[in-house]
């Protein structure tokens, strides 16, 4: 099985978008290593991220739900690590564009 780290960036916007999706091979996984949101715009703006499960019955979670990110500032949206199994995604949104900025690392083991 080969380990490779990967980052992933995206500016938010209103409407959900992918950040990330693990390899979709079966028995392949993907380990979050962090989920970063900046403040890159003006004032605070709230944003939501969700995990969507494809593996057995398919599922969203929600990781954080409207979590306010002061001007100029930058905080983690989990806690510690989060596994995904193949096909899993995370998907992030905000309500203005560009005024936040993801950045997510995870390990992928193949």
């Amino acid at each position: 099985m080969a380990n490779t780290f990967k980052n992933a960036t995206v500016a938010v916007t209103a409407s959900p978008a992918t950040v990330y999706t693990a390899p979709a091979s079966a028995g392949d996984v993907a380990i979050v290593l962090q989920l970063q949101a900046a403040n890159v715009g003006s004032g605070t703006h709230p944003v939501t991220a969700t995990l969507t499960r494809v593996s057995g019955t398919p599922t969203i979670t929600h990781l954080a739900k409207n979590v306010s990110v002061p001007l100029n500032a930058a905080i983690g949206l989990i806690a510690g690590k989060l596994v995904l199994e193949a096909g899993d995604s995370v998907q992030v949104n905000s309500d203005a564009v560009s005024q936040i900025e993801i950045n997510l690392s995870a390990l992928e083991i193949t």
